[in-house]
């Protein structure tokens, strides 16, 4: 069922992304903020990147292929959890093969962590998740992050689709 596809692929949508999603310096870079759905909202406006709140009251970006959903935890949220949920679904007659595939990832790289999820429609999805507490961080740097993040989940959801 599951086959590998070659390394070498064609450009995506993905890598136009990756482009704007490249750091670039904050003229406030020394301000301190903690993270919030509206801090987060500007700086996905900064990328360019259209947003929804849905009707749990969460943040979330959508592309052809997955979503990815902004949460936020402790006392001042200050911890920020980047989490994306791909559309696709597998049997569950698959999640052994699929675990180990995504125990390659989890392997192989040092973040996004991949995992995956029984919904109650009775299919397995796929997950990949950043966390961070970004207690005394920068503007900055929390926009920083937010990119990379955005990047290597995107990344992760390619990787799936080179996979299977």
């Amino acid at each position: 069922m599951f086959r590998r596809r070659p390394r070498s692929a064609p450009r995506t949508h993905n890598d136009d992304l990756r482009a704007e999603l490249a750091y670039r310096g904050e003229p406030d870079g020394g301000t301190q903020v903690l993270p919030s759905v509206a801090l987060v909202q500007q700086l996905l406006d900064e990328f360019g990147l259209k947003h929804t709140i849905d009707s749990d009251g969460d943040l979330a970006v959508r592309w052809e292929k997955c979503s990815v959903y902004f949460f936020f935890y402790g006392e001042q949220n200050e911890v920020l959890q980047a989490r994306l949920y791909l559309n696709r679904r597998f049997n569950v007659e698959d999640r052994g093969t699929l675990t180990l595939l995504l125990d390659e990832w989890n392997r192989t790289r040092l973040f996004a962590k991949a995992y995956t999820i029984l919904p109650d429609d009775g299919m397995v999805g796929l997950c990949a998740e950043q966390c961070h507490d970004f207690e005394g961080a920068t503007r900055a740097q929390l926009k920083y992050a937010v990119a990379m993040w955005i990047d290597t989940l995107l990344r992760f959801a390619d990787w799936i689709d080179e996979q299977i």
